[in-house]
């Protein structure tokens, strides 16, 4: 699987170097749009879920709030990742956890259980069909509009 947009083979194992929207870039290349970062409280993630669901055509899978997992003894020793959600093939559910209250998230796992597989190329294409969709959805982000600078980029004369 490559970059859609510098062609940098990807492994879809490795999905926190990925940038899944409509296609599947690396994240030196794209970066998920805010609004899809943001937490949400439980009741706004479940009316996204049944909306996800009606325009993918698929039956909603129960979804549930998780306790966190209890943080051992040295974690901070440690460079730990937090646990957002689980998708149980099998029971059909989604289990979100506190930090994990987001609507990538929720596309994430519902590709998990849409595909029936784990982090494969498959996943990851319906996971950026979904975020997709998503966004279209979405009402125009007013925090980004007017002029674009890139401050990384040398001075032009």
């Amino acid at each position: 699987m490559e970059c859609a947009q510098c062609g940098k083979i990807l492994d879809p194992a490795r999905h926190g170097d990925l940038v899944c929207d409509d296609q599947v870039f690396c994240d030196l290349c794209r970066r998920y749009d805010r609004r899809l970062l943001e937490p949400l409280p439980l009741e706004e993630i479940t009316g996204w879920h049944r909306r996800l669901c009606h325009a993918f055509g698929c039956e909603p899978p129960s979804l549930a709030l998780g306790d966190s997992p209890p943080a051992g003894p040295f974690d901070f020793l440690e460079n730990k990742k937090v646990l957002m959600a689980e998708a149980d093939h099998r029971q059909r559910v989604i289990v979100f956890y506190p930090a994990g209250l987001r609507l990538a998230t929720l596309c994430h796992e519902l590709a998990h259980l849409l595909t029936g597989q784990d982090h494969t190329e498959a996943w990851a294409r319906t996971f950026a069909k979904l975020v997709a969709w998503v966004k279209s959805q979405l009402p125009p982000d007013h925090y980004i509009d007017g002029m674009r600078i890139n401050l990384l980029k040398g001075r032009e004369d």
